[in-house]
Formats: structure tokens, sequence, C-alpha cells
């Protein structure tokens, strides 16, 4: 037949309707098998089901396109020193808009929330502090009025922009807000704007507010996005942070000394953390899919074992042997089929409950949901799981002698073939298993780390008192006694404590200061460790359980007026003080030029992990909130209540304080300690059921030889 022939219409017709009698002649055969059916349909579904999952995660976090222009060239300017994560100075960021030669622009920003009160019952707003060319270098859009002008940047302004989420829940989408004052923190804040849906960064930001400098040039408040100019590569631009690093440590040695400033890519912001075991987990799907794909395999070879005198019929009435290898390629699509099928509809029950365990802070441009994408890749999966699993029985039927094998009494395929691909399930099984012990180890070893406190029984939230109302210590010391009265008042509570970097509280402005020694020089100033400051109650230590070394604790007389007195880490001690007792000893915050207070050590107590369990304490210095300004504060209650009812009876007890104050962040410690290493967590959980999983398709592989 000519190629012009075999192209006809009535040509294509003619194998248009070979492919569906085959489609047709497959179905019954499979509904004439039914356990057969449904064991190989099970089984292509959990393999394809479970790949499904994992690469919506997989593509949602690491590949799916961001919603911002040319998202490739957004990074954040990050602070380091040693391990730990600080943020960029006012000086710093003046100097990169002037000097630097990598960004095309660069915009600085601030975590900070507001209580929003009036037009409805108050509730605590995320805000993004940020200069006016945030949203230019993001590539947002205004829904409607503006956004900030340039020349207001670093002056206070009582102008916000709504993000589109906030705009919506909070004022029912009205256009007419913009231009109109809301309460914000009991001021009035005039509405200059709203953004278009899509613009949500930071994570979590509901408005935003133009930056204001209140702490000097050299305060580490602020995070940096920028634009890369284009054609400019990451390692182009690490390499200029680097020289900006070098000079500022020579020029400022009292506040940079030992500071590296890196380039991250803006992906990296929400991800970083979860990158590894994605691809682990990946891996871990992928031995799934091969083992459900051998199992198949196996009853594939069986079935077309059995079928051999079937197909020797066939053959001698006429039907040809590609007909035959055509027919088997068909079946096997079949099964892939209806298992892709059945798979795709477990991945979307599986995905939801997987983005349950997630704990990232993601936009909502990252929600995690079964897509077109995982669509296509179940239907690709199916394909090729259909030919994979088809090729070796139709293989094996092409090199068979159908006629001779049926005279000798044959018709079975090789237990030796099948047996061979039983070990390798087992061993592909085990391997996860080896996999899934060493990680479920790894995470047990981190159970046992000494936190340095007892979060047993403890029951957490936030306030933040309106710097409006509240912007002296003075105004604030009563609200926290009378919150803390009310609080210990409570059915079941014990003990209130309050500080305002709780551990693993997820909050860290006060992170990373620089403290100077009374009587040092500035050359040793510069080997100073930056100390994570936490201002507490006089309860707090007895309340979490952390233990006093020498000296004492807080007393109710260590308040505004009397001596600063501050309580050091151990660790702390030992960094500041290695050869001296340390109480009795001053220091304070900032450079040895700076104008601050000096504390003096009072106390030493154990050192606590408060953001990770992994490696060493925090450096932590203690002051009494009586004594130094916290305009936000965590709660720590000791009790065993955590219902919906206590809930109702903090906030009114808060609100009884202030009518205004709403409570966030609600949390046992318990639950904040577990999603510190979250990750972990649930890699190995989900490498423990696929292991599981594996092994409990090679144990059927195996009954199926055997059988």
């Amino acid at each position: 037949m000519s190629a012009k022939e075999r192209w006809s219409p009535p040509a294509l017709r003619s194998l248009f309707g070979d492919f569906v009698s085959d489609i047709r002649f497959g179905l019954r055969g499979l509904r004439k098998k039914p356990g057969f059916t449904l064991a190989a349909v099970l089984t292509l579904a959990l393999g394809i089901g479970a790949n499904a999952a994992i690469f919506q995660f997989f593509h949602t976090l690491l590949l799916a396109p961001l919603p911002f222009p040319d998202a490739e060239r957004l990074v954040l300017v990050e602070a380091f020193k040693g391990s730990e994560k600080g943020r960029v100075s006012q000086r710093e960021i003046q100097e990169l808009q002037a000097e630097a030669t990598i960004f095309e622009d660069l915009a600085a920003y601030y975590h900070s929330r507001y209580n929003v009160s009036g037009d409805g019952p108050p509730e605590a707003a995320a805000c993004a502090i940020n200069t006016h060319n945030l949203f230019d270098v993001l590539g947002a859009k205004i829904l409607h009025g503006q956004t900030f002008a340039a020349t207001d940047d670093f002056i206070r302004q009582y102008r916000v922009v709504l993000g589109h989420a906030f705009w919506k829940t909070r004022f029912g989408g009205d256009p007419k807000i913009v231009g109109k004052s809301i309460t914000l923190d009991g001021g009035s804040y005039v509405v200059d704007g709203v953004l278009a849906p899509g613009a949500e960064f930071p994570a979590g930001a509901r408005l935003f507010r133009q930056v204001t400098e209140y702490h000097g040039l050299e305060k580490r408040r602020h995070s940096v996005l920028a634009r890369l100019k284009p054609g400019v590569h990451l390692s182009e631009a690490q390499e200029e942070m680097r020289k900006f690093s070098a000079k500022w440590q020579q020029d400022f040695p009292a506040t940079n000394t030992g500071l590296e400033f890196k380039i991250v890519p803006l992906r990296d912001y929400y991800v970083a953390s979860v990158r590894p075991y994605l691809f682990l987990l990946l891996g871990a799907v992928a031995f799934v899919l091969l083992i459900a794909c051998v199992n198949v395999l196996n009853l594939l070879l069986s079935r077309i074992g059995e079928r051999y005198q079937e197909m020797a019929l066939r053959n001698a009435l006429g039907a040809a042997r590609g007909r035959l290898i055509r027919q088997v390629l068909t079946e096997s699509l079949l099964l892939a089929a209806l298992g892709g099928l059945v798979g795709l509809v477990l991945s979307i029950w599986w995905t939801r409950g997987l983005a349950a365990m997630v704990r990232l802070d993601l936009p909502g441009w990252m929600k995690i949901e079964v897509g077109g994408t995982t669509v296509l890749l179940t239907v690709g999966l199916s394909l090729v799981v259909g030919l994979a699993s088809g090729l070796m029985p139709a293989f094996k039927l092409s090199r068979t002698d159908l006629a001779e094998t049926v005279r000798a009494g044959g018709g079975r395929v090789s237990n030796r073939l099948r047996g061979g691909l039983v070990i390798g399930e087992v061993a592909l099984a085990l391997v996860l298993l080896l996999g899934a012990g060493l990680l479920i180890r790894s995470f047990s070893n981190l159970q046992n780390v000494r936190l340095g406190f007892e979060p047993e029984q403890l029951f957490t939230f936030r306030t933040d008192p309106p710097y409006w109302n509240y912007n002296k210590i003075s105004q604030l010391v009563p609200f926290y006694e009378q919150a803390e009265e009310r609080l210990a008042a409570l059915p079941g509570v014990t003990a209130v404590a309050a500080n305002q970097t709780l551990p693993f509280g997820g909050f860290d402005e006060n992170v990373l200061r620089v403290v100077t020694l009374a009587g040092q020089s500035t050359t040793a100033q510069e080997e100073n460790p930056f100390v994570q400051l936490q201002a507490i109650n006089s309860t707090y230590f007895d309340v979490m359980g952390i233990p006093l070394r020498s000296g004492r604790t807080f007393e109710s007389l260590d308040r505004e007026g009397g001596k600063m007195v501050a309580v050091t880490s151990e660790r702390l001690a030992r960094q500041l003080w290695p050869d001296r007792d340390p109480i009795g000893q001053r220091l304070k915050l900032g450079p040895p030029d700076s104008e601050n207070e000096w504390f003096e050590i009072v106390g030493v107590v154990g050192d606590v992990h408060s953001k990770s369990l992994i490696g060493t304490p925090s450096s932590d210095l203690y002051v009494s909130h009586l004594q130094f300004f916290a305009g936000d504060t965590f709660y720590a209650l000791r009790t065993t209540r955590a219902d919906a009812t206590f809930i109702r009876e903090i906030e009114e007890a808060i609100q009884a304080v202030d009518a205004d104050q709403p409570i966030f962040n609600i949390r046992t410690m318990e639950e904040r300690v577990a999603d510190a290493e979250w990750q972990r967590r649930v890699a190995s959980t989900l490498i423990l059921a696929f292991a599981l999983l594996a092994l409990l398709l090679a144990a059927v592989g195996l009954y199926g030889v055997m059988a």
C-alpha cells in the first residue's frame, strides 16, 4: 500500500473503526475479570494520585510563575551575622539607592499591625510599613485611588492603601472608601487607594502605610525588596553586595562588623524552608508509582499467559499478530486511564489534606489546589504508565510462537521474570522504609531537645495596644496590670506571663539588637553578639519554667523611674563576660555613641530555644515591660483550657480593659513548638505513609506471583 493510500479517508476510517473495536473488546475483557481490573485500577490510582498531589505542591511552590511582571528579577536583600538573620538600616538603604549598579529599583518595608475599629467589631490587621515605591518594584496595580508620594518617605503620614481582600471583607468592596477616614489604633487615617487583586506582598499584609523613621539611621528595622536590572545575574548581584558588606564594615565598624548582606530570590522568601523536603517527597512518590507500574506489569504478564490459547485461536482465524499486540496495549492504556481517573479524584482529596498540614504563610496567589497543570500531569502519567506497563507483555507476545506454546501445553509466563519484578518492588519499598526510619529518628531526636522552658498547658495569644492611645510607658503599665489581673481571674487559669517576643511566637521586631558594655572600647564592642531583646512581666520566668541560675528576676519595684535593670541568659552572659561575674555589670542597647540608658544586670537565667529546635539557644536579654516600652505583647496563660468558650472569655477580659483591643495569633505553646519543625514532621509522616503503601503493593505483587 502506498503512502497516499495509507492516509486516504477510507483507510483512516478503517483504522479508527479498528481502534474503537479494540476499546470495546478491551472493556468487555476487563468486565469479565473484575478482580484483576479492580486490583490494577486501584494500584495505579494510588500511585498516580500520590504523584499528582505531591506534584501540585511542587508546581505551586517551586514552578508556578509569581503574579508580578518579570518576577524572576525580584530579590530580597538580607543581613546576616553568622547564622543569625537580621534586617537593613535606613542608612544602608539610602546608600544602595544612590550607589548600587545592579538594581533597577528597590523598596523598603517592615511588618506592623493595626487595631481596626469602627464599622464593625475590632480586629487586628497586619500592615506593611513601606516606601512609596514598593508597588512599583512589584509591578502591582492600583484598582482605586492612588499610592503614596515619593516626597513623603520617612515622614509621618496618616494615610493608608488597602489590600484588595481587606477592602472586600472589612469595607464591602465600596470604591467610595477612597478619600474617607478609617480608625486605626484609635487614630484617623485617610484611605489613598485600593490595590488590585493579586498584589499581596508581603504575605498576609492587609493594608499599607508609608514608612516612618523613629529610631535613627542605624536602626535595623527594614526588609528590602529590589528588582534587578535586566541581564544582571544572581551571582553578579551577590558579588556587588559582598563589596557593600566590606565597605560598610570598614565605614561603620560599631554597627556592621561581622555583617554580610546577601541576595535572596523572592520565591525563596516563601518556600526556601520546604524545598529540600519537596524534592525528597517527589522522589518517594516516584518510587511508589514505579512499584505500582511493576505490580500492574506483573498482573498483565499473568493475564497474557492465561490468554495464549485465546490469542492462538484468534491468530489462526486470521487476526494479524500486530492486531493482537495492539489489543494488549489498548487494554493496558484502558487500565491506566481508569487508574488515572480514580487517581485524580484521590489527588484532590489528598491535596486538601496536605494543604491543611502545611504551615507556610502563603499569599493568596500561592493557593495549593488541584489545577489544570495537575490534570495534564495525570493524563500524561496515565499515558506513560499505560504504555510502560503494556510494552513488556506486548513484546512477550510478539516473540512467542502461539501455536507451538499451546501444543506444548504452555501458556504461562515464566515465574522467574515475575519473581524478579517482585524482588525489585520489595527492594524499592525497603529503601523507602529505611529513608522514613532515618527521618523519623531525626525528628524524634528533635522532640528530645531541652527547650529551656515548659510548653505544656500554656495557652498563648497576642495583643497590640494602639500607639495612638498608648505611646508612653505610663499609659501602657495600667493596661498590662489590669489585663494580667483579669486574665488571672479566669476559671482554670493558674498564672499569667507576658513577653513582647514570645518563644516560637513568629514575631521578631526586637531581634538582633546591638549592645555596648560599660567601659568597652569601640574595637572590643565590634565583637559583641547581637542579642534578642525580650520585654517581660515579673512572673514570666516562673510561669514559663525558666530556671534562675544566679542573682534575681524582676520585682514590682522595677518600673519606670527606678534603676534600669536587666536579666541575661546563660549563653549571652558567657559571650559578653566570659571571665567575670555578670551580676552588677552594665550594658546599653546600641553602639557606644548612642544616648540610650544603661541597664544593670541583676540576674542570669537558663538558656531557651526560641525559634528552632536545631542549633544553639538564643542570646537573650530580658527587660521589664514596666521600665521598657513594649507596645505589643504576647500573653501565656498556664491552664488546661483551650476551647472556643475560653477564647471568648479572654476577649471579654481584654476588652474590659480596652473595648477596641482585639486578640490574635492564638495558639497553644505546644502547637507553636510543633510548628517550628513542621517540615520534618510532615516529611516523616508522608514518607512513612508512602513506604507502607509501597510495602503493601510489594506484598500484593508477591501474593500475585505465589498465587
